[in-house]
């Protein structure tokens, strides 16, 4: 961010990494720094410790307060879910489930 102000880069969009910024800190604090520069995510979940890219739910990030975050953003980002292979998991029954936690919480 300190960049984008220094070189008057205002029109320049950031992907918010929820799982990055979990483990960097704190979803909020990170999300409070980006809020007016936040164009597009990267939706995974982690327990803090390693960039698992978990499905959401399946990590430690509080979901309800990052889409509250999300949905007081100035413009309403895209969520793009940024996932780890999983050959036990069929995506496609996951995906309704996991938008539909996401656009209630």
């Amino acid at each position: 961010m300190e960049m984008i102000h220094a070189a008057h880069f205002n029109d320049v969009g950031i992907c918010f990494d929820f799982g990055h910024a979990h483990m960097m800190g704190s979803v909020r604090e990170a999300f409070e720094i980006m809020r007016t520069q936040v164009c597009s995510t990267h939706v995974h979940d982690n327990a803090k410790v390693h960039d698992s890219h978990l499905w959401p739910g399946e990590g430690t990030i509080d979901w309800k307060e990052a889409m509250e975050l999300m949905r007081s953003a100035p413009q309403a980002p895209p969520l793009m879910l940024e996932l780890a292979e999983n050959e036990k998991v069929n995506p496609l029954e996951k995906f309704g489930a996991t938008f539909e936690k996401l656009e209630t919480a």
